[in-house]
């Protein structure tokens, strides 16, 4: 059974291989336009956040009126009040929205990058090493990105959503590429 179901599978990617690499194409090309124009993938990302947190807030005005018990009703309605007020708000000042969330993002980088490199030392871990590189790394991004904020709030976002979006989509092109050649 298990075979057959990982035979249906393998059969399934190699006759997509198309779509996955024609997606991964894409997503490239949406990446390196988001690295480009890293301020207007900014702007973009922290109205896109806003709206999905009006979409919770949505969502959870929709669970407070369908409970039955009052109290917890109570949370839902609070919540649903933040949520519609924070989206509202991101897409009304996307802007001082975006260097505010660049200034948490440097502080959470300077953070983590510290603490990786203290469990590196402190632990005897296979990979400390590495470990280390990362939390030092980490730090480093930290650090230069609050050094040029609140400037950095105008593109750090934009730039970080188009690198991920670029490598996934290369992720994508591998899988496709891949795919095509199972069974070859």
């Amino acid at each position: 059974m298990k075979k057959e179901k990982n035979s249906l599978m393998l059969k399934q990617l190699q006759e997509n291989w198309g779509w996955f690499f024609g997606f991964g194409i894409g997503l490239v090309i949406l990446g390196m336009l988001a690295i480009a124009y890293s301020f207007t993938a900014t702007i973009f990302s922290v109205v896109y956040f806003g709206i999905v947190l009006i979409l919770l807030g949505i969502f959870e005005a929709t669970q407070a009126f369908n409970l039955n018990k009052w109290s917890n009703s109570f949370l839902h309605i609070f919540l649903s009040i933040l949520y519609i007020a924070g989206g509202s708000y991101m897409i009304y000042n996307p802007i001082v929205n975006a260097v505010t969330i660049t200034l948490i993002l440097a502080i959470f980088f300077v953070i983590s990058g510290i603490i990786k490199m203290i469990f590196a030392l402190l632990n005897h871990i296979v990979h400390r090493v590495w470990l280390f590189i990362n939390g030092a790394l980490t730090t480093a991004l930290g650090v230069m990105i609050w050094y040029q904020w609140p400037v950095s709030g105008l593109w750090v976002l934009g730039l970080l959503v188009g690198i991920d979006i670029l490598f996934t989509g290369w992720t994508w092109i591998m899988l496709g590429l891949l795919a095509k050649n199972i069974n070859k």
